[in-house]
């Protein structure tokens, strides 16, 4: 087995006699052209949404035959959490940051119990109006993902779902005509 310096001489003679020269072996632990680093990184795969209430549905019958304003000013009735449920690790802070990072979503980590909550609506003469407080929830799979040395990617596992609040608070809506009830969606 030749050293460096040995390797260098031999390379060096050979092109002054005019030989054939073979390029020396990529040393061990270097990789071939096409070698990518092996990066970890993340990708978050994003749910349907899903919805849940804050508050008791508020709902009058306008008489009239002109619109009207109902208006809802209350207090929301529960407290509402983002979670995060752990395969791999990380937190929920880290959950919330990792989503916010790559996606469009902004991610509410709490809502409180007794937060002021105001809608105005406007319902049409001889029409019922109903309106209910409510927040969206959606939910992310967070996946971990490796770089090989061939440039392609290798699934490594779920880092973890992360439950989170992107609407806090909105408020769903629903008209009828007479004075009937109606359930406001979604």
């Amino acid at each position: 087995m030749l050293n460096r310096a040995q390797t260098s001489a031999f390379i060096g003679a050979a092109a002054l006699v005019g030989g054939l020269v073979w390029a020396p072996a990529a040393a061990a632990g270097t990789t071939g052209p096409q070698s990518c680093p092996p990066d970890v990184w993340y990708k978050v795969v994003t749910h349907k949404p899903g919805y849940e209430t804050i508050g008791k549905t508020a709902g009058k019958y306008n008489a009239s035959p002109t619109t009207s304003r109902l208006t809802y000013e209350k207090s929301s009735t529960t407290t509402k959490e983002t979670s995060w449920g752990a395969e791999l690790g990380g937190s929920v802070n880290w959950g919330i940051a990792e989503v916010e990072y790559s996606t469009n979503y902004n991610v509410v980590k709490k809502f409180e119990k007794g937060t002021k909550v105001t809608n105005w609506m406007n319902v049409p003469g001889k029409h019922s109006g109903y309106t209910t407080p409510k927040i969206q929830r959606r939910k992310f799979t967070i996946e971990k993902w490796q770089d090989t040395a061939n440039c392609s990617a290798r699934f490594l596992g779920n880092m973890g779902t992360l439950k989170g609040i992107t609407v806090a608070p909105f408020f769903a809506e629903c008209t009828v005509s007479g004075a009937r009830e109606c359930t406001p969606k979604p």
